[in-house]
């Protein structure tokens, strides 16, 4: 257990609620511990050559992590119940967050497979959780990138960095809404080989929401929108990215989800 921070937050729940706070029976002990799920390197070896092949590194595991929760006062039978409901009954990936100065911002989404329990006297008083993630990360949310226009038509260069861990494409949600004259809205990412995602053939006012990761668009005016996009999904590649905007657009939103490796 690798966690300094005093409580946790897990769907939402505070553990205050159940009296339970972050245990560690062995504090002098040095740990150990991994940022993420471990990596694996898709190479080949041939004949007579010394060096191999590299195409690349990808992940087959998830993150996963113990920590022990607890009580000053004995856990009694009726609230070990409760808590099992809350954190062991659960059948999808729900959101854990540890209130850690330097992590309360990272946000896990678990599902804890193995709870023992921790006796002293015959009196339960911790459990020790074990928590499997859906991905090798924690997220973070950063605040979503906003800009606004009242020129017509929009020509704006904008900085973006991409804080992810991961080294592969971010794929946001983007939302867009026309102005008054409706017609195109680009964006170009000149640092990703000036990649341009565009739609053409817009309405006024329109308000086109794009999840590029799912591959899914949704527009405002009730209209099938795929004919009038390039089929250029935005993506981020690691790092700083330079956008060209341009079109008739009134605003745009980026709605990012960074992959953080926080060594836990």
């Amino acid at each position: 257990m690798s966690f300094y921070g005093s409580s946790f937050i897990f769907d939402n729940v505070q553990s205050e609620v159940y009296d339970l706070r972050l245990f560690d029976f062995e504090p002098s002990n040095p740990s150990s511990a991994g940022e993420g799920g471990d990596a694996l390197i898709n190479e080949q070896w041939l004949y007579r050559r010394e060096v191999p092949y590299f195409y690349g590194r990808y992940y087959e595991s998830p993150l996963e992590f113990d920590f022990t929760v607890g009580s000053f006062s004995p856990i009694d039978g009726a609230t070990r119940h409760a808590i099992s409901a809350w954190l062991l009954g659960r059948s999808n990936y729900l959101p854990l967050r540890i209130v850690q100065d330097d992590i309360v911002d990272i946000t896990f989404n678990v599902i804890f497979t193995i709870s023992p329990r921790l006796y002293v006297g015959n009196l339960n008083y911790a459990l020790t959780l074990h928590a499997r993630c859906d991905r090798p990360w924690g997220l973070y949310y950063p605040p979503t990138f906003v800009r606004t226009y009242t020129s017509n038509p929009v020509s704006d260069t904008v900085s973006y960095y991409n804080m992810s861990t991961y080294g592969g494409y971010n794929k946001p949600v983007t939302t867009f809404t026309m102005n008054s004259t409706g017609g195109t809205c680009t964006i170009i990412n000149q640092t990703d080989n000036n990649r341009a995602f565009t739609f053409t053939g817009l309405s006024p006012y329109e308000t086109m929401t794009v999840d590029n990761d799912k591959g899914t668009i949704v527009s405002s005016a009730s209209a099938l929108r795929m004919t009038k996009f390039n089929k250029n999904f935005f993506r981020l590649i690691q790092g700083d990215n330079d956008l060209a905007i341009s079109g008739n657009i009134s605003s745009l939103y980026i709605d990012a989800v960074f992959s953080r490796g926080v060594g836990v």
